[in-house]
Formats: structure tokens, sequence, C-alpha cells
């Protein structure tokens, strides 16, 4: 059997796994959330497949790595397995072996040969809980004031340097949702979410002259391409 036939059937199911990270992850980066997840596959004795080459590489696939400080109820990660495994005994397998903030809310076949997500994401949904002393009214009166504004200078770092873009156009839709608990506003934003265009909340939140308030940042869903 020549590499390329082992190298293809190798690679037999694919589980695509809806999950929520939450609590303290919230201040742990992606890639340690990546290695996180790749322990406790291990250790729950999922037989994952591995890249080839000098230093293998399980082959896990992730949506979006979300932004230090936020948290997410529906994030988006492929697996891809040496052997065939029910979604539910993989769920229950690898269930007891995640910390806490980690928790599997879904599991489902995809095919095994697919574009990869990141390529397949064009937007996410947003929940924005600000501590603040603004009313309902003049929190409206800034978002509108934003989402009819035809453009919005931003900068952001890039490879070292500042670069400046455009943020109103990575902004879909905002809308204010009210008091989430005295003193607490919460805002909706769907932002623009794809490989060359992706919006922050973080960046928007300043955009509204709120940069500085205490905020809780909870990215709701990933929409994918159909």
């Amino acid at each position: 059997m020549n590499s390329n036939t082992m190298e293809a059937t190798a690679q037999i199911q694919r589980l695509r796994v809806t999950y929520s990270h939450q609590g303290p992850l919230r201040y742990v980066g992606h890639l340690d959330v990546v290695r996180t997840w790749e322990r406790a596959l291990r250790r729950a004795a999922i037989p994952l497949a591995y890249s080839k080459g000098f230093n293998p590489q399980a082959k896990l696939q992730f949506a979006s790595g979300l932004p230090l400080g936020t948290t997410g109820r529906a994030e988006i990660m492929d697996v891809v397995l040496t052997e065939v495994i029910d979604p539910a005994a993989f769920a229950d397998q690898v269930t007891p072996q995640l910390p806490a903030g980690l928790a599997i809310v879904a599991v489902a076949e995809a095919p095994v040969k697919t574009k990869a997500l990141q390529g397949l994401l064009r937007a996410s949904k947003w929940h924005a809980d600000l501590q603040t002393d603004l009313g309902s009214d003049e929190l409206e009166a800034r978002v509108r004031s934003f989402m009819d504004s035809a453009s919005y200078e931003a900068t952001r770092k890039r490879k070292g340097r500042n670069v400046k873009y455009d943020l109103r156009n990575l902004v879909l839709e905002m809308e204010v949702a009210g008091e989430a608990e005295p003193g607490w506003q919460r805002l909706l934003i769907t932002l623009r979410s794809e490989p060359s265009a992706t919006g922050r909340v973080d960046a928007v939140l300043a955009a509204l002259g709120l940069g500085d308030a205490v905020a809780r940042i909870d990215r709701q869903r990933l929409i994918f391409a159909v």
C-alpha cells in the first residue's frame, strides 16, 4: 500500500462538535484551548487522525478562535478520526475529560472531505453586556448614529504596525436589547467574520464611546456559507 492510500484510509470519519467556552477559560488563549482539547481527546482514547511530517498534529479544525476575554455558547470544531465512533458515544467519552468551562453541546457527522470551517465562516452573532450609566435611549442614539454612517475609520495592529480599516463595513447588524440586569445594558451585534474581513466587538464598543466600560462579551452563534 503506498503512502497516499494509507493517508486516505486513515481519515474515515469527521465529527462536527458544537461546544461552549465559558467561565475562567475566557482568559485562556486560543492555542492553549486547542492543546486542552487535544489532551482531553487523547485521555478519552479517541482515535484521532494526525498530519504527516516530523511533528504530526491532531487533525482538529476550529471555525474561529475566541478573542481573549470573551466567551462562546456555540463554538464549532471538526475532529477527524481513524475509526468510526457514534456521535453520542464520542460525547460520553470526552465529557469527563474536559476542564471546567468547556462543555460539549452537540456532536454530528460531517463529510470526511469538506472545506475548512474557517473558509466557510461568514458571520458571528454576539451579546455584549455593558456596565454603564447610559440609558437605553442614549445608547440607541449612539448605535443608530454608527449604523447610519457610510463608513467608520478605525485602526488595528497588524504585523507590528497600525493599519486603518472601515469598521462600519464589518458590522452587519446592531441593536440595543435593553437591560440585561440592573446597571447593565445589552447590545446584540452581528459581525462579518471572513478570513479577509473580521469584525471585533471591542472595536465596536470603542466606536460607541464605550471602550472603557466593563463588558461581558459572549459569542452566541457562528454563521457559515450554505
